[in-house]
């Protein structure tokens, strides 16, 4: 079991260094394309990332929730998992307003952040996921995970192919997976408003990639990490079957593409095969060489990060938004930071992507000062 867990938590690790490396690029007009999501339908490397997180979220759960119902029940561990993906909502609301325009004279905070709070967001997304997991593990038998997930998806499908809305120019729409224009984009415009939605501007509907209706399916992706941490983590004697049903899902993720886009925004079907069958294959890979070769031994840099991912996250929210903040000789903290590199090392892409790892590492630092003195933080 240890080798398995440490395998585990180097793959939650190894989901949030590639979280910051995609996210804070020394400038994003030369990032390497896998570095960069897919412009609408596809996938690439970093289309991996999010839902990687989620499914590892579904697999921890597999190991910690029956431990934690027999000790305390399940009301209790419902009340603990309503306080943990509550503070995960707070937490990304309080990155979304960690910002104020210092060179704008007399700077409107209020209307510019406050008033257009995003409602949804990444660590939005992961607490209400968890919540809903939680929920859902609660109340149905562990037999059932594989099935429960499947038929989100089979909802999620049925939802956005068969029914209509309607955009303020009286038009009738169905069926699309468009940017702007689908049933996610259509209730995320009608129920949270234009102005707290990631593309405001998207037409003929605004619309936030961790919107209302994909959060459907983004719970199939946490329940699908359930079942593979069922099987993979607790019952080795189920690992073939496993990675047998995961090949089988990507393999029907991609021969359903054609008529159910691999889409990332809108959490399609599909995505959710693709991607939890890959993070199959890559936690069996992980055990596997933790077991053959002890790989990820205490201290490991992914251990040190997989064992406190929300922190980290937070430390590179805050910092990322320091560097664009702060200003030095007129221009901001990042771009003071990153001219030498470019000037030093010439290829901007190259550049660019140094500037990432640089800040991976900055943000590195201060999770091994609480890693080596036994602080984990726990939301």
């Amino acid at each position: 079991m240890t080798h398995r867990v440490q395998a585990l938590d180097a793959l939650r690790g190894l989901a949030i260094f590639a979280m910051l490396l995609v996210n804070n690029p020394g400038s994003w007009q030369h990032v390497y394309a896998p570095l960069l999501h897919a412009d609408w339908h596809g996938l690439t490397p970093t289309d991996l990332v999010f839902p990687g997180f989620i499914f590892v979220m579904g697999v921890t759960l597999a190991i910690q929730l029956p431990k934690a119902l027999a000790a305390s029940g399940s009301k209790r561990v419902c009340l603990t998992a309503l306080k943990r993906g509550a503070t995960l909502v707070l937490l990304g609301w309080f990155l979304y307003l960690f910002w104020f325009n210092f060179t704008v004279p007399n700077y409107d905070w209020i209307n510019d952040r406050l008033a257009t709070l995003r409602y949804l967001g990444v660590l939005q997304r992961l607490g209400i996921v968890y919540l809903l997991t939680v929920l859902l593990m609660c109340t149905i038998p562990p037999q059932r995970y594989f099935t429960v997930a499947i038929g989100l998806l089979v909802a999620y499908w049925l939802l956005m192919r068969f029914v209509p809305y309607s955009a303020a120019d009286g038009q009738t729409y169905q069926g699309l997976w468009l940017h702007g224009n689908s049933l996610a984009a259509y209730l995320d415009n009608l129920l949270l408003g234009a102005s707290h939605l990631y593309y405001a501007d998207a037409s003929p509907f605004a619309f936030d990639p961790e919107g209302l209706l994909s959060t459907i399916p983004a719970v199939s992706s946490c329940l699908l990490g359930v079942v593979a941490g069922r099987y993979l983590i607790t019952d080795k004697r189920a690992t073939v079957q496993i990675l047998i049903v995961a090949l089988a899902g990507i393999v029907i993720g991609v021969a359903l593409s054609a008529w159910v886009p691999v889409n990332k925004a809108l959490w399609t079907p599909t995505f959710v095969l693709v991607t939890s069958g890959i993070m199959v294959c890559l936690l069996w890979a992980f055990m596997a060489l933790d077991t053959r070769f002890s790989l990820f031994k205490p201290g490991h840099p992914l251990l040190v990060a997989g064992t406190n991912s929300i922190a980290l996250y937070m430390i590179a929210g805050v910092l990322a938004r320091l560097l664009l903040m702060i200003r030095v000789d007129g221009v901001t903290v990042k771009y003071w930071l990153y001219q030498p590199i470019t000037q030093f090392i010439g290829d901007p892409k190259l550049a660019s992507l140094c500037f990432a790892l640089l800040f991976c590492l900055i943000c590195y630092l201060p999770l091994l000062w609480m890693y080596r003195r036994g602080i984990f933080w726990r939301v």
